[in-house]
């Protein structure tokens, strides 16, 4: 059957199940780094000697990093060897790793929120070049469908890790980085022997060989300039109780994506295939998928943390603890995607996964200094993982099936962009709106605060499912080659 076969450019079963694992691995250290420190945001304010008004940043130095990473890693990863990019990447990782060790010191703050960013940018190459070789590698089809499945699994396997990992380490944090270097060094070693040499996508219209020379610098450059600045401006309004060089930011940011759109409507080669806008759905499911996926990490997940670690007194291991059973139901929602999206229609599972994003808000509304985990706080963060790894691959397989195959990694890096935007920039908004209602003295969250974050997390994620069962449709998964 089409889209069941081994892709003839892995020699064996084994080879291929070494090189999806090293392909994925992009999506467990994003959430490794995102949950280690998630579970040491007080910690670490501790350590660096830093106001807990800056806490924000310790997530969206990651996330602004890698937001703009992958704005240009997921084109250019269709025009080069992405092998090479992956191999580098993970090298990049494991050296900047290496330095974070030394950075953990109020005199060496600004070297350890560099050191972050690094993380972010070596991530983002990660993700998009897996996207495109896997695009390239694999026909649509089940096959297709049970990877990208493993891919979404990676996310709550690498929180689950991450936070035990953070947790484990909170007294001695420089083990965070040591050990995470630790393993990017074993995965550079297993890319450069797994991953297959890829040449360089052809055009579809032309039948050229594809290179550098095609890259979109311009759109690049201004992509990548629209993401800085309006993460950087959103992040740092709470900090400085919003004042005027903030607002500037937000909407120089603003502009920076109006004229990002005019450049990628006039670019022979775009970042994103103009083919895809039109696609029918497509424009609603990425922003259904970002409102939903920003109420889930932004809204909810980080201020859920903090109600453990702030409200309830809880240590770092003990929230790590209670944060593990994103890891089960999370591979239990990516294994169900795998069995059922060449039976269902997409749009189904990307509703129910939506829904499932409101659960986690609808469950810690209720919270109090009291509330027991097993009432409340263990079902919602089971029932809300099932939101992003339910959506991300069945998002995943649908924009990597409608366009064409020398833009696999740009479509593919579309919804990892939409992902870790949006967490970016409401980890910022939600920040901004627990600051405004708090009723705690100086710059702490109370009850109140978390609360107010949380409604309006809720809100979002509701407006993300209504605009998806409006306008999204989503035939289920068939076996065809992709559109040309």
């Amino acid at each position: 059957m089409a889209g069941q076969d081994k892709p003839p450019e892995l020699p064996s079963l084994w080879a291929e199940i070494c090189f999806v694992i090293v392909c994925s691995m992009g999506q467990l250290l994003f959430a490794i780094f995102l949950a280690n420190t998630l579970v040491n945001q007080l910690t670490l304010v501790s350590a660096l000697g830093i106001s807990s008004s800056l806490s924000p940043w310790l997530v969206g130095s990651f996330l602004l990093a890698n937001g703009i990473s992958v704005v240009v890693s997921g084109s250019l990863a269709d025009l080069v060897n992405p092998k090479w990019l992956i191999v580098g990447a993970f090298a990049w990782l494991t050296i900047w790793n290496l330095v974070g060790v030394f950075s953990i010191t109020p005199s060496l703050m600004v070297l350890f929120f560099f050191v972050r960013s690094m993380q972010g940018l070596a991530v983002g190459v990660l993700e998009s070049a897996a996207m495109s070789i896997l695009g390239r590698v694999y026909k649509p089809g089940q096959r297709k469908n049970q990877v990208f499945s493993l891919m979404s699994a990676m996310i709550p396997m690498g929180f689950g890790i991450g936070a035990l990992q953070g947790g484990a380490f909170s007294a001695h944090l420089q083990w965070v980085f040591a050990s995470t270097a630790i393993l990017s060094l074993f995965c550079t070693l297993a890319a450069f022997c797994t991953v297959p040499q890829l040449k360089p996508s052809v055009s579809d219209q032309t039948g050229e060989p594809l290179s550098i020379k095609h890259f979109d610098y311009l759109g690049a450059g201004v992509g990548m300039c629209g993401c800085g600045v309006l993460i950087f401006g959103l992040t740092q309004g709470a900090p400085t109780d919003w004042t005027p060089y903030t607002y500037a930011l937000v909407i120089v940011g603003v502009l920076f994506f109006v004229a990002f759109y005019v450049i990628e409507r006039r670019a022979s080669r775009p970042l994103i295939e103009h083919r895809l806008w039109k696609t029918p759905g497509f424009v609603p499911l990425i922003v259904s998928y970002f409102l939903d996926y920003e109420s889930f990490v932004g809204g909810w997940m980080f201020y859920a943390v903090r109600l453990f670690l702030t409200i309830q007194g809880r240590s770092p291991i003990i929230t790590a603890c209670y944060l593990l059973p994103i890891t089960f139901a999370g591979v239990i929602a990516s294994w169900i995607v795998a069995r059922t999206l060449h039976l269902l229609p997409g749009h189904y599972i990307l509703i129910t996964s939506m829904v499932a994003f409101s659960l986690g808000p609808v469950f810690f509304l209720p919270q109090t200094v009291k509330t027991t985990y097993w009432a409340l706080s263990f079902p919602g963060i089971i029932l809300s993982t099932f939101g992003p790894d339910l959506s991300f691959a069945a998002a995943s397989i649908f924009i990597t099936s409608n366009v064409l195959r020398s833009f696999q990694g740009a479509a593919g890096s579309l919804i990892i962009t939409a992902q870790n935007l949006s967490s970016a920039i409401f980890t910022a908004v939600g920040d901004t709106i627990g600051e405004k209602v708090t009723h705690a003295e100086g710059y702490s969250l109370d009850l109140h605060a978390l609360r107010a974050i949380w409604w309006f997390s809720f809100g979002t994620a509701l407006l993300g499912a209504l605009i998806c069962a409006a306008l999204v449709r989503i035939s289920k998964s068939e076996e065809k080659e992709h559109v040309h």
